[in-house]
C-alpha cells in the first residue's frame, strides 16, 4: 500500500507520532472529566474493552458498545480486502486495537489527547496501527489516501460537520466512505434541548467550560450527502426488541458515500 507519508520525519513521543502543537489547554479540562466519568481505563481494563469487567462503572454501556463494535467487524469482514483506514478521535484506541487483532488494514489512530493515545500505543502494539497527535484540519495528510474513516463516539466534538466532512472526502480515495458510530444525531429540536442538558451536565460536574467543546449535530447537517443508515435505532423492530429486555446502541451508524 502507499504511504500516509513519512511518520519518521515527526518528532514521536513514547510511539506516538505528533504532528501538531499540542493543546494543554483542551487536553488538561477534558482528561479531568474523563477521570471524574471514570473513564480513565487501567492499562488491563483497555485490554479487555469492548468487553468491561464487573468493576467497570459502565459496564453496561459497554455491553451496548459491544454490539456496535461487532457489526463494523462484521462488515469489513464481508469486504475481504485490506484498507488504509483512519479512526478519527481515537482516544485510548481500543477500537482499532482490537480490530489490528482480526484484520491487516492498516490502520492510522487519531486524536488531540496525548496521554491516551500513549496508552493505546503502549498496549496495542501492531505492525499496522499507527497512533498520531494531530488536528486533522491542519496537518498535512496525503490527500486521497484513506478507504474508510471511522468516527467512533467521537462526531460531537467536531463544531461543523459539513467542513469536517469536506476534509475527509480529501483524505478519501474514490469510493471512501465515512462511517460514524455511537454518537447521537439530533432533529433541531432535540438538538436545542439536549444542548441545555449537556450545559446542565458539565455545570454540575464543575466543569462548564467543557460544554463549549460539545457538539450536538442534526440530520439536517447530511442532508446534501450520500448517506446510508445501517442501523438505526429508532425502527418499530428495535423498539420492540427493547420491550422484551434486548437492549442494543441508542445511536445510529450512517455510513457517508465520497
Amino acid at each position: 500500500m502507499s504511504e500516509l507519508f513519512d511518520l519518521t520525519k515527526f518528532n514521536s513521543d513514547e510511539g506516538v507520532y505528533i504532528l501538531s502543537d499540542i493543546n494543554k489547554e483542551f487536553e488538561k479540562i477534558y482528561l479531568k472529566v474523563r477521570s471524574k466519568e471514570k473513564r480513565m481505563y487501567s492499562d488491563e481494563e483497555l485490554r479487555m474493552l469492548p468487553i468491561a469487567s464487573p468493576l467497570n462503572s459502565h459496564k453496561s454501556e459497554w455491553i451496548l458498545r459491544a454490539k456496535s463494535f461487532q457489526r463494523i467487524k462484521d462488515y469489513l469482514h464481508s469486504i475481504n480486502q485490506n484498507f488504509n483506514i483512519l479512526d478519527l478521535g481515537c482516544g485510548n484506541g481500543w477500537f482499532s486495537g482490537q480490530l489490528s487483532k482480526s484484520f491487516n488494514h492498516n490502520f492510522t489512530c487519531v486524536d488531540l489527547n496525548l496521554i491516551e493515545l500513549k496508552q493505546g500505543r503502549r498496549n496495542f502494539t501492531s505492525e499496522n496501527l499507527n497512533f498520531i497527535y494531530a488536528d486533522i484540519f491542519s496537518t498535512g495528510f496525503s490527500n486521497s489516501f484513506f478507504d474508510i474513516v471511522i468516527i467512533n463516539a467521537a462526531i460531537q466534538y467536531f463544531p461543523d460537520s459539513r467542513k469536517l466532512i469536506t476534509r475527509l472526502f480529501n483524505l478519501l480515495k474514490d469510493n471512501g466512505e465515512i462511517h460514524i458510530i455511537d454518537s447521537p444525531i439530533y432533529d433541531e429540536t432535540e438538538a436545542t434541548k439536549a444542548k441545555k442538558r449537556t450545559q446542565n451536565y458539565y455545570l454540575l460536574m464543575g466543569f462548564p467550560e467543557m460544554s463549549n467543546h460539545y457538539c450536538h449535530h442534526t440530520w439536517k447537517e447530511f442532508s446534501d450527502c450520500k448517506f446510508k443508515i445501517f442501523y438505526d435505532p429508532n425502527t418499530f423492530s428495535a423498539k420492540i426488541k427493547k420491550l422484551f429486555g434486548v437492549h442494543d446502541s441508542p445511536f445510529p451508524w450512517i455510513k457517508i458515500s465520497k
